[in-house]
């Protein structure tokens, strides 16, 4: 009986993280820190003028960040059937996972000095230096030729990889997994101990990018690409003993979940500000304030 208890808890952790991660795309909720309106004065020197924008900028991309990940971790509120059906998807798929594949791929992938190999040559394609690498790649194309989309993916991979980092972490933190390589088996859960099986963080960043980058270019063969890359980086973390495969499957799906719905936060609100210009309208987009700073003054409007 001790044991089945234990059983359900894993379960309803499982089923608590995922519903708080499947995000509802029908809102796009408000931001919740006022908006920056930047004013650069034409009699500023150069180096202060691109100081400015860049506070700008990194200030909205906070805004954005934060914003998004409180809308998708408060998602479940507004779930229709679809985000129900989901969830229960892969809550279940997780599950199963856990009871039935997870020691057996274990078993399989401890027999082959090849996988190991590959785990290790595949891993940085999930790191820093492989979301270093395709963030500035997109940057430094939007830059040098004056591509507006580049630009937009480049910020969407480094919002979308923020966003993704907070979820991981607190998955990590509640689950408390038990990596394979400590042999306690893949049952083995001690919420808040300290363990940090349950998201693969490498996984998670590695479907963020290939769901940026694919919302961004639909390509058949953009996805294709894309997704067998995430895929092979989560392969990886299962050859070098440091994920179950249900730790893949669901920061696989953590992943394509929070990169969607970064991305469509971001265009319903560039298509809202696109309507307001359109028609002449001063509101502001799903913010109720907003400040401006200049070297000469500091304004705060409150919009009722």
């Amino acid at each position: 009986m001790k044991r089945v208890k234990t059983d359900l808890k894993r379960v309803v952790a499982i089923l608590a993280f995922v519903f708080g991660t499947v995000p509802n795309f029908v809102w796009a909720e408000d931001l919740l820190l006022p908006e920056w309106k930047v004013e650069v004065n034409s009699e500023d020197s150069e180096a202060k003028k691109v100081t400015t924008r860049l506070a700008g900028y990194t200030y909205s991309l906070a805004n954005d960040t934060i914003s998004d990940t409180w809308s998708i971790a408060k998602s479940p509120l507004d779930w229709r059937l679809k985000g129900w059906l989901t969830a229960a998807f892969v809550a279940g798929g997780t599950a199963g996972l856990i009871y039935g594949v997870d020691q057996r791929v274990r078993d399989q992938a401890l027999s082959s000095s090849t996988f190991r190999d590959f785990g290790e040559d595949i891993r940085w394609l999930g790191t820093g230096p492989g979301l270093a690498a395709l963030t500035g790649g997109f940057a430094m194309a939007g830059w040098l030729m004056d591509r507006p989309k580049e630009l937009e993916t480049a910020r969407l991979l480094v919002e979308a990889s923020l966003v993704g980092a907070a979820f991981t972490s607190v998955g990590k933190y509640t689950f408390g997994r038990a990596r394979p390589r400590t042999n306690r088996g893949p049952r083995d859960f001690d919420p808040f101990s300290g363990n940090a099986s349950m998201p693969s963080g490498e996984t998670t960043s590695a479907f963020i990018m290939a769901g940026v980058v694919t919302s961004q270019y639909p390509q058949w063969y953009v996805q294709l690409t894309a997704y067998s890359l995430a895929a092979a980086v989560g392969a990886g973390r299962i050859a070098l003993d440091a994920h179950w495969t249900s730790d893949v499957f669901i920061s696989a799906a953590l992943g394509i979940a929070v990169s969607k719905a970064v991305v469509y936060f971001n265009r319903k609100r560039a298509e809202e500000r696109k309507k307001l210009e359109a028609s002449g309208s001063t509101k502001r987009v799903y913010r109720k304030h907003y400040f401006a700073v200049s070297p000469r003054s500091f304004r705060w409007t409150i919009v009722f």
